[in-house]
């Protein structure tokens, strides 16, 4: 039976991803479009899905209990009361409505952080419990970001340079930290699952290497940025990118050993990939005379990593887990993987032209990806539309698909599904073999 808490966020996600296809298809008789729309899908979509999916990767790693079905329900209500509270106290320029609602989701991930840290201690023996930290390092960089943005809104910024600078590091916290450092630190687990094989190596030593590297880079890069030391910001950032490579050892040698084949394992590649634009940062900045001078340059750099990594890699988890959770069996399992897959090698290549499009191409801004958010958001609007399909005869909303009629087994019978392949029900996804091919 499906948790209410997924049911709940897949909802969610979906209509953040709906909004910032509308906003920015509304080009600009939206004031503020491109703003907002970001942020619907940073602060709306990604945050709701790396703060429930992270959860339940860390419950299933450490072999913890999860939260209850009340507290969780409770926290996703308060963290999109939260976001809401953000976006529209930004767009109605009341920066108390917007500071209300950066604290709210502030304390939200700060509680969530904190249950991660004690899970993880508490998890003695636990093979993968390095990789839940960065989680925890992806919700500090997060509070740290918010934190800038609150004093962005309010004014707090002494000159045209200082804001500049702090934008910059506002940035920065939010992509590579909040949503880079939790991607990576799911990859080393979801890669392997996803591509139905084994991992090649164990993750824990790239794990311990990159994320002192991450984040230790990050953080030189955010106080150099808000400092304007350009060898500081620099220093920092190559430190990161030296942490992402690191961490991508084992993402590159398990495509080597076993190549993406379908449309959430491409997406992931593709998504990933275009988080190189880590190493276009770095040199934009090194050609930069001045720090604030970069807040220019990478006008089209944030979209790209925000549309190319951020939105790819959240479509392309969303279409590997979202049958978990809604296929209700193995059947349904199939059934909604192929609903979901329907068309996506030109939807992939649609899409990553796109972004392609909007670094390399002559015109600047947001116009040109609206389509692209917009098709990403309708991509994965199926799955709510296949939730009322029709029931074979005798079957009921919570029959198992062991017990289903016979001309219901009988029409997905062949060919069977390989054992990696088959997800019973939500729970047995919240065990470690779920998640992680080694078991």
């Amino acid at each position: 039976m499906r948790a209410r808490r997924q049911v709940l966020v897949t909802g969610l996600v979906l209509g953040y991803l709906a909004a910032a296809g509308a906003t920015l298809a509304l080009g600009e008789r939206v004031a503020g479009g491109t703003w907002l729309a970001l942020h619907l899908l940073l602060l709306g979509a990604a945050t709701n899905a790396i703060v429930v999916w992270s959860e339940h990767f860390a419950a299933a790693l450490l072999r913890v209990p999860r939260a209850g079905e009340r507290a969780a329900t409770a926290r996703a209500l308060a963290l999109n009361l939260g976001v809401l509270a953000v976006l529209a106290g930004v767009h109605a320029g009341r920066p108390a409505l917007f500071a209300g609602g950066a604290w709210l989701v502030g304390a939200v991930v700060l509680a969530h952080a904190a249950t991660l840290a004690a899970g993880i201690r508490r998890a003695f023996g636990a093979r993968l419990a390095g990789t839940v930290w960065f989680y925890v390092a992806a919700s500090a960089a997060l509070l740290a970001g918010m934190g800038l943005g609150v004093l962005l809104a309010g004014g707090a910024t002494g000159s045209a340079d200082s804001y500049r600078a702090m934008r910059l590091a506002h940035v920065h916290l939010n992509v590579l930290g909040w949503v880079g450092l939790a991607v990576v630190g799911t990859q080393f687990t979801l890669w392997p699952t996803v591509l139905r094989t084994r991992m090649v190596a164990d993750p824990r030593r790239a794990g311990g290497w990159s994320l002192p590297l991450m984040a230790g880079g990050l953080a030189v890069t955010a106080t150099g940025l808000l400092a304007q030391r350009r060898a500081v910001a620099v220093a920092g950032l190559a430190g990161y990118g030296a942490g992402l490579g690191v961490a991508l050892v084992p993402f590159v040698r398990t495509a080597m050993r076993r190549r993406p084949h379908t449309a959430a394992s491409w997406m992931l590649a593709a998504g990933v990939a275009w988080f190189a634009a880590v190493a276009a940062d770095l040199v934009a900045l090194a050609g930069s005379e001045r720090v604030v001078d970069l807040d220019g340059r990478i006008e089209r750099l944030v979209p790209a990593v925000a549309v190319g990594f951020g939105l790819q890699v959240l479509t392309g988890a969303l279409t590997y887990l979202l049958p978990v959770v809604w296929g209700r069996g193995a059947y349904g399992n199939r059934r909604l993987t192929a609903v979901l897959e329907a068309g996506w090698r030109p939807r992939a290549a649609a899409a990553n032209l796109g972004v392609l499009l909007l670094v390399a191409g002559p015109s600047g801004g947001l116009g040109e990806p609206c389509r692209l958010v917009v098709g990403r958001a309708w991509a994965l609007a199926p799955s709510c539309r296949w939730r009322r399909r029709r029931r074979w005869p005798g079957e009921s909303s919570r029959t198992p698909a062991r017990m289903r009629p016979p001309q219901a087994l009988a029409a997905s019978a062949a060919p069977a599904p390989s054992r990696h392949a088959v997800y019973t029900s939500p729970a047995r996804a919240t065990s470690l073999s779920s998640i992680s091919p080694m078991a």
